[in-house]
């Protein structure tokens, strides 16, 4: 791996209104930290930071740190870089310290290359695991590690274990873990089920004609037209005779 050169200085200044100085001069503030060494705390020119940046997060950094005439020189990687949430401001960077003869532990990105065969059947690529766990010494770090997918068929997947070895690298993800999988398309009745569903949704039309009665009701109409016929099928109530008078006998 390429290994990118940048001076630094060593500040005294601390705080927020020191951190905010330090930015007006177009410098960022930052710490420089290890397992082993004790921290720095130094300021990075913007213009450094951005050519950092651009050659990606797993260089190595030659930081040559200049302390009142003094200078010292460390190797270090790119650990955290802060910005502002609305400007997008550099704020804050640290930078951790590593030794060219102890592995360290960080990660490294997926590059998928070739065209799987399933993609050819209607299958569609899926990157599942984007960044890979590796241990490595700071020299032998990549910048990306390439998987070819030319024979991955599809409904097929592409695990940790399925990696050619790289040398001087070990991977720290169980090898179980999914990297890449040609997902089987959808079946085409699957997309036409919302469609039935809504043909179900005509039987509410019956109810625009009129209000349905109420259970254990009767219509209006119907209502009307049986109180008629009770009146007429009930039986006229028949007058009771009235008692015949016996005519009174004549005393003698």
């Amino acid at each position: 791996m390429e290994e990118l050169i940048i001076d630094v200085k060593r500040r005294t200044e601390f705080g927020k209104q020191k951190a905010k100085s330090i930015r007006g001069r177009a410098e960022v503030p930052g710490v420089i930290y290890g397992k082993h060494h004790d921290t720095v705390h130094v300021a990075i020119p913007v213009e450094s930071l951005k050519k950092i940046i651009k050659a990606g997060s797993n260089e190595i950094l030659r930081v040559n740190i200049k302390d009142n005439g003094d200078a010292g020189q460390k190797l270090a990687l790119i650990k955290e870089i802060q910005r502002h949430i609305v400007t997008d401001e550099f704020l804050h960077v640290d930078l951790y310290e590593v030794s060219e003869k102890e592995a360290i532990k960080t990660k490294a990105p997926v590059l998928v290359t070739g065209k799987a065969k399933g993609i050819e059947l209607g299958g569609i690529l899926q990157i599942v695991t984007r960044e890979l766990n590796i241990k490595c010494l700071p020299t032998a770090i990549p910048r990306h590690i390439e998987i070819d997918v030319s024979q991955l068929n599809i409904g097929h997947t592409l695990h940790v274990k399925d990696i050619n070895p790289l040398k001087g690298i070990e991977f720290m993800d169980s090898p179980e873990t999914p990297v890449v999988h040609v997902m089987i398309p959808a079946k085409e009745e699957a997309i036409v089920q919302p469609v039935v569903a809504e043909a179900t949704t005509a039987e509410p039309e019956v109810i625009k004609k009129g209000k349905e009665a109420r259970e254990g009701e009767q219509p209006a109409e119907e209502g009307k037209e049986a109180a008629k016929d009770t009146k007429l099928a009930a039986p006229q109530a028949k007058e009771k005779p009235e008692p015949k008078k016996e005519p009174k006998k004549e005393s003698k």
